[in-house]
């Protein structure tokens, strides 16, 4: 009789363990049925998301790329504007010397005779000719010198 216990406590608990076996077959059953039924739907959530993901990446890209531009077209305009500055300094420059005032006295006589010869030219009236030829020999100039400029190239090649 001292064997009877624990035959019935072996059985016991091989039909509970079968038990907990078949609980825990069907709790796996369920959860694969969950998991096909709800996959399309989260499928579909994930991609909705990476959808407005991909659109919030491309309009911020967007912007960033105006914004590069904007400051492309800012450092354009502002170099610009300082070439046309350095023109406008340039011809105020060469127009503010282009008059010539004879001086005596450098010890070496030619600047005397230059007086003597803009005296005796001053009844021909020839200083807009030579405005206009100085003006004429002055771009000529600048074009060149921007041809040069050009024509070199950064790094060489």
């Amino acid at each position: 009789m001292i064997f009877m216990p624990l035959v019935l406590a072996g059985i016991l608990g091989d039909a509970f363990g079968k038990l907990f076996d078949v609980i825990w077959s069907v709790i796996k059953w369920i959860g694969r049925l969950l998991k096909k039924l709800f996959q399309g739907f989260i499928d579909l959530i994930v991609g909705f998301f990476e959808v407005i993901y991909a659109l919030i990446d491309g309009l911020l890209y967007f912007l960033y790329k105006i914004g590069v531009l904007a400051v492309k077209l800012f450092l354009l305009f502002f170099e610009l504007a300082k070439m046309i500055v350095s023109l406008f300094v340039g011809f105020a420059k060469t127009l503010a010397s282009l008059v010539y005032v004879p001086r005596g006295g450098s010890g070496n006589g030619y600047s005397e005779m230059l007086g003597k010869i803009f005296a005796a030219m001053q009844p021909l009236k020839l200083e807009p000719i030579a405005y206009i030829l100085l003006f004429i020999l002055w771009m000529f100039t600048a074009v060149a010198a921007i041809k040069l400029l050009s024509s070199i190239r950064v790094g060489g090649d």
